[in-house]
């Protein structure tokens, strides 16, 4: 048997994307089930998320150009993909339209190339080749993409420190998330529980000073790096001088898709994603997902329409997290 996922790609940029459910292959030689096309397949495939870091115009494991992230972007529309934001995939709101797969858009270390201001003759403009630019481009163009994106910040947002307010202002006010990528960027498994409260709380400080009704639920482990398990209740729930922080999700670096937010096996507190590159991916890159996609070689999440119910085949019911699920009205088809 196997099972529908949602794929979180990592790079600058996310998207989802599904997978096949470990451990519900199908029986020797039988290949993975076809991705199905009937909408309301809500526990099988999850919400991908796709990192991209558009920092110089070569191509690299970790960093996409303008164009590529543009073809990126254009190929997830045609293919009926819409964005939805992390913040929503995990808190089991999924609003996407009948027939359509979520995806998520997450981008890493807070680069100025995610979001850069340049002088024009009428003032400040957002550089037409940055990552927020390209992303309102398609906005613009397909009102229905849903356009939205999460950016991971460390201790210099952006860079351009005159403008950090500027930025977290409009990033929040045009629909963007922002979370949590650490201060330092140091490996949280070589940090105590004191360390690791630093490194999160002088982010969400630094955020909370500009933003200060804002409440940032999410965090990208820097490096893919989780905390000693004695630690993980502190990077999950915490307070740094006098402020207190508490995530919802937190993401690793890769390689492969997510579970349905439904699925007795998400964590939350270890999410995959899936990486935004072409380069050095090991057949784990979001392309190759994609392709799977289209070979009916692994299973997509199909919306249902419905961010009040969760659809799913008989065969998964008993993959359903009922915690998850008790707010949602249960449809279970044979």
């Amino acid at each position: 048997m196997n099972k529908k996922f949602l794929i979180i790609i990592s790079l600058s940029a996310v998207l989802l994307l599904t997978g096949c459910r470990a451990g519900m292959k199908g029986e020797p030689g039988a290949g993975e089930a076809a991705a199905s096309e009937k909408a309301g397949e809500e526990n099988n495939e999850r919400p991908g998320e796709k990192q991209e870091k558009q920092e110089s115009p070569e191509e690299s494991d970790w960093q996409r150009t303008p164009e590529n992230f543009r073809r990126d972007l254009q190929y997830m529309y045609d293919n009926k993909y819409r964005m939805i934001s992390l913040n929503d995939y995990a808190k089991g709101e999924i609003g996407t339209k009948a027939g359509y797969t979520p995806i998520i858009l997450t981008f890493d270390d807070g680069r100025q190339n995610n979001f850069n201001l340049i002088e024009s003759e009428g003032g400040l403009v957002i550089d037409p080749d940055c990552a927020v630019r390209i992303l309102e481009e398609f906005k613009n163009k397909y009102p229905d993409f849903n356009v939205t994106a999460s950016f991971f910040l460390n201790s210099n947002p952006f860079g351009q420190p005159e403008y950090i307010e500027k930025k977290l202002k409009w990033l929040v006010e045009n629909g963007y998330n922002i979370g949590n990528h650490t201060y330092s960027h140091n490996k949280m498994s070589a940090l105590n529980g004191e360390e690791i409260r630093a490194e999160i709380g002088s982010v969400n400080n630094i955020i909370k000073a500009y933003l200060p009704d804002y409440a940032v639920e999410t965090l990208a482990l820097p490096n893919g790096s989780n905390p000693r398990d004695e630690f993980v209740s502190s990077m999950l729930e915490g307070e740094y001088k006098g402020s207190k922080y508490k995530i919802t999700a937190v993401l690793d670096v890769g390689w492969r898709p997510a579970y349905s937010p439904f699925d007795t096996l998400t964590d939350f507190t270890d999410l995959y994603r899936v990486t935004a590159s072409e380069t050095n991916v090991d057949n784990c890159g979001m392309y190759d997902y994609f392709k799977s996609f289209e070979n009916n070689k692994r299973e997509r999440f199909i919306s249902d329409g419905n961010p009040d119910v969760v659809t799913i085949p008989k065969s998964h019911e008993q993959y359903l997290n009922k915690d998850m699920a008790k707010n949602k009205t249960v449809n279970i088809y044979e």
